[in-house]
């Protein structure tokens, strides 16, 4: 459940990076553009926030009811 989480926040920053002019750029640093977002200011705020988002009840309940219903798809 928490890897969801992390995984969902991986795929923001790609989304990001990708809609960036360095991300856009086809000499491959994609992952590099993802690590140094990741580890700025705001990177470091949307990893707190998942990380708070996680340890969360309410929020543990609504992903195991998404992860619910995706199994019963």
């Amino acid at each position: 459940m928490i890897s969801k989480l992390f995984s969902m926040l991986f795929i923001f920053l790609a989304l990001h990076c990708a809609s960036t002019k360095e991300g856009s750029e086809s000499d491959g640093k994609l992952m590099e553009s993802i690590i140094e977002k990741a580890q700025s200011e705001e990177g470091q705020k949307a990893i707190q926030t998942v990380k708070e988002q996680a340890t969360d009840k309410e929020n543990q309940e609504k992903v195991k009811a998404l992860i619910s219903k995706d199994k019963k798809k």
